[in-house]
């Protein structure tokens, strides 16, 4: 039960991280906080996908070279981020599964409607409902936090339905977030203007891939 409630836990921060990072944008106080802990360079050494390494390497060796003057450096990150997820103007890679998933790359569409359901289906509403897209890269990023979070409260709690959240994390990886994120991460990787952000793209898109399979794993062992 303690390696589960620390992998539990540990996929928590990262997917809280990621979701801020996508929502937010990279801000000085997250950047101080990876130079200052050394975030990246952990978790090159941890995890098990070669592609997360390399993302991680490919945002360290950006942030390593901006670490004197981090205000500057965030001011060229927001351009970036802004350009690639924001606007005004064309996106070069809009952060939401319905234009990926949905023939006429439309937002609000019948993707972003299977999204708010799975949402509801554990309890939950989008705050900005109506105003926002569900499928937010970041949403649906902050979502598997949750996740994570529920599951192990109720392993530590000994409740029967802990299960139920792992069985969730699955589903929601496998039904959204790996059927569309690849296709996305591409788009970042190829338009992105700093390396930080192509690096977070390689993460993300690694992170995903290789937690399915862990999931998956976590689950067969409780049958």
């Amino acid at each position: 039960m303690d390696v589960l409630l620390d992998w539990l836990k540990g996929r928590e921060i990262i997917y809280g991280l990621l979701a801020r990072l996508y929502r937010e944008g990279p801000d000085t106080e997250i950047l101080a906080a990876m130079v200052r802990d050394g975030l990246l360079g952990r978790l090159a050494e941890e995890e098990s996908s070669e592609e997360v390494r390399e993302g991680c390497r490919r945002m360290q060796q950006e942030l390593s070279a901006y670490q004197n003057d981090l205000d500057a450096y965030c001011a060229k990150l927001k351009e970036d981020y802004n350009r690639l997820f924001v606007g005004p103007g064309h996106l070069e890679a809009p952060p939401w599964e319905s234009v990926y998933r949905s023939p006429d790359r439309l937002l609000f569409s019948e993707e972003t409607l299977a999204v708010r359901e799975f949402y509801r289906s554990f309890g939950l509403v989008n705050k900005n409902l109506y105003r926002e897209p569900d499928d937010h890269l970041g949403l649906e990023l902050e979502f598997m936090a949750w996740l994570c979070a529920q599951c192990a409260d109720r392993l530590q709690k000994h409740g029967s339905d802990w299960r139920r959240y792992l069985q969730g994390q699955q589903d929601f990886l496998r039904d959204h977030l790996t059927q569309w994120v690849p296709a996305w991460s591409k788009d970042v990787f190829g338009h992105a203007q700093t390396e930080f952000l192509r690096g977070l793209a390689q993460f993300t898109r690694g992170f995903i891939l290789s937690d399915l399979e862990e999931v998956g794993t976590a689950l067969d062992h409780q049958k």
